[in-house]
């Protein structure tokens, strides 16, 4: 790997906000950041590049932006993952913004509800193939099956989010402890290596986080200030960017759960927010810039800006705090078991959403067929602008 130095800052700024600007769909953006970090620019070797996709699945949040965050890290530390997610995430927060206020003053006309039925119904599909492309190595024992299963009674029964999900952590290690799948998994100590970081240096890396922490935690209950409502919409974008493992899928079923069905501030409607996952599927970059759309709806752009700070700060604080002892718990049986728990509650999470959704999205047998014909094309790897603008297209041109 190139040295820092020999990767400046503002040259891995601009790659990684050319890559904000035109990377869509989940994996494929993966594949993107490996094409030109790796064979492009020859930043990474492959090993290393794989290295950073690993931490970065083992991290809360959506997995393409904590492995360019990792990759800045790798590149200039903690000043190379502020700088990497500057970068990847602006061009699509700035879109998302500009959509969010297009959206909330024109959504009555005849003409935009049209096609946000087609946009609508193409949510459902999306949401269906995350679903599948989520469940068998969610579900892939019988572990994953029941705890998915008493999480789904969980959800569907409206208990607490957090303490379904909490049990759900729990109960993967409980169980991967009492029934390991093999004697050796989870590894013993020829799994921790000994790559801790120079003490002094290591100490400077946790106070600064620290600071940023007590920073951040001071802005948040200092927005009572500007609006009563954004201390409530600061602490449920932290919560969402922490406790949600797996992917982007994962954080948007949780910002569903808050924005929609918590009682005690339900901001949109669910027509709302499946519209604005509509929006955060045509924009580039992350799903969960829906934080923004979100935010939009509560604080106006003030609140769009708060919401998405609070979207991804948190698990960049802890990315820079884990990184250097990655290798020294990656393998650890508990991690990976609490894991396990999580992605097999979060599908269980994704089925309410998509309850939840179709009961919004489904006007019409029309908006079946669109939300079928919208998992075969994703199914047969169609890219999801294409699918979505699609959608659009055809409930303007037959549902109106």
């Amino acid at each position: 790997m190139k040295s820092g130095s020999a990767v400046g800052r503002l040259r891995m700024t601009a790659t990684f906000l050319r890559i904000g600007a035109t990377s869509y769909g989940g994996p494929a953006i993966v594949a993107q950041i490996r094409k030109v970090t790796v064979h492009d620019k020859g930043w990474l070797t492959d090993d290393e590049f794989r290295e950073s996709l690993a931490f970065a699945q083992m991290l809360p949040g959506p997995i393409a932006t904590q492995t360019a965050a990792h990759i800045g890290w790798r590149l200039h530390r903690g000043a190379g993952v502020l700088l990497a997610m500057l970068a990847y995430n602006s061009p699509a927060f700035l879109l998302m913004l500009a959509l969010s206020a297009a959206y909330f003053h024109f959504e009555r006309l005849p003409l935009v509800h049209a096609a946000f039925r087609g946009l609508g119904a193409a949510v459902v599909g999306i949401v269906v193939q995350s679903i599948l492309s989520m469940a068998q190595p969610a579900l892939r024992n019988w572990r994953g099956l029941v705890i998915g299963g008493l999480a789904a009674w969980g959800f569907f029964g409206r208990a607490n989010t957090l303490l379904v999900l909490l049990g759900a952590a729990v109960g993967g290690i409980v169980m991967g402890a009492i029934w390991p799948d093999s004697p050796d998994a989870g590894g013993g100590p020829e799994d921790i290596g000994d790559g801790a970081p120079p003490t002094t240096k290591y100490r400077r890396t946790v106070l600064a986080v620290c600071a940023v922490a007590l920073v951040y935690a001071a802005a948040i209950v200092a927005s009572r200030l500007a609006s009563p409502t954004l201390p409530t919409l600061g602490v449920s974008m932290t919560k969402i960017n922490l406790v949600a493992f797996g992917g982007g899928y994962t954080a948007v079923a949780f910002m569903y759960q808050e924005a929609v069905h918590n009682l005690a501030h339900a901001w949109l409607t669910p027509k709302e927010f499946i519209d604005g996952l509509a929006l955060g599927q045509i924009t580039p970059g992350p799903v969960i810039i829906t934080a923004t759309f979100i935010g939009y709806k509560v604080g106006g752009a003030l609140g769009a800006v708060f919401a998405t700070v609070c979207i991804f700060l948190p698990s960049s604080l802890l990315l820079v705090l884990i990184a250097p002892h990655f290798a020294r718990f990656r393998h650890l049986r508990v991690v990976q078991s609490a894991v396990g728990g999580l992605l097999a509650a979060f599908i269980a999470m994704l089925l309410h959403v998509l309850a939840q959704v179709a009961k919004s999205a489904f006007i019409g047998p029309w908006d079946v067929v669109l939300s079928v014909a919208a998992v075969a094309a994703l199914r047969l790897r169609v890219d999801v602008v294409w699918v979505v603008l699609g959608a659009t297209a055809l409930a303007l041109v037959f549902v109106r």
